[in-house]
């Protein structure tokens, strides 16, 4: 069976943190989680009783005060949102991460038996055309989907294996590819595109993920449920 840590990046929500968590831990006890705060609230206390490790980092998503846009992020976020993964991986120790976010309903246990690359959503977003050729060129597959929202996973050790070509691309790339074509590259700055992309070049595969459901999909059985916006 396939154990899996979490990476979860809050900001000022507690209410809806205490949610995921509260429901989280009622059917995962002992899955690790790696707490961030995005430049953020203290959830120092919230993470020791729920069992997370905690780190503060700066803000990201862009607030009043770093003047970020929201979308799309630049490669200077992009990497910083990689590094925070690449800690997840490192401190939970597990062979997968789960992807967690604020308007998650995590509703019943869940068993993983056999490996994969990437796991998501069902009704996904698409790459552009550049993006797909980009793929196919760099890697032979024929990728056009992309959904990493709350509640999908990821190979743990194929990212980490990936990591410092990743980086090296982002630096080399993704500001100028957003620049010279924004309409066809400005969905490299949604890292839930970015991650997919980067798995998909190096010849990984995006699935469905069959324990992961929408409330716009009308999935409400499955054990995890994404957009359950109740608290957010």
């Amino acid at each position: 069976m396939i154990e899996f840590g979490v990476f979860y990046q809050v900001y000022n929500n507690k209410r809806a943190v205490r949610f995921v968590l509260d429901n989280f831990r009622e059917h995962f006890p002992d899955n690790p989680i790696t707490l961030i705060s995005d430049g953020g609230e203290d959830f120092s206390v919230i993470a020791q009783q729920y069992d997370c490790s905690f780190h503060m980092r700066e803000n990201i998503f862009g607030d009043d005060v770093n003047k970020y846009p929201k979308f799309p992020y630049n490669a200077y976020r992009t990497i910083e949102w990689w590094k925070r993964q690449k800690l997840t991986c490192e401190e939970t120790g597990q062979d997968y991460v789960m992807i967690m976010e604020d308007d998650v309903l995590v509703q019943k246990h869940f068993t993983i038996d056999d490996s994969f690359d990437l796991k998501g959503v069902r009704i996904g977003n698409n790459f552009t055309g550049r993006m797909i050729q980009d793929v196919k060129e760099s890697s032979g597959n024929d990728a056009s989907l992309y959904g990493m929202c709350g509640g999908s996973i990821y190979n743990a050790k194929i990212f980490l294996s990936i990591y410092d070509d990743v980086i090296r691309d982002i630096e080399t790339n993704m500001d100028k590819l957003m620049e010279e074509d924004p309409g066809e590259y400005n969905m490299l700055g949604a890292v839930d595109a970015n991650l997919t992309y980067h798995f998909s070049k190096r010849g990984y595969i995006y699935e469905v993920a069959p324990w992961l459901g929408e409330v716009r999909d009308g999935n409400l059985d499955k054990p995890v449920i994404h957009q359950w916006k109740e608290n957010y």
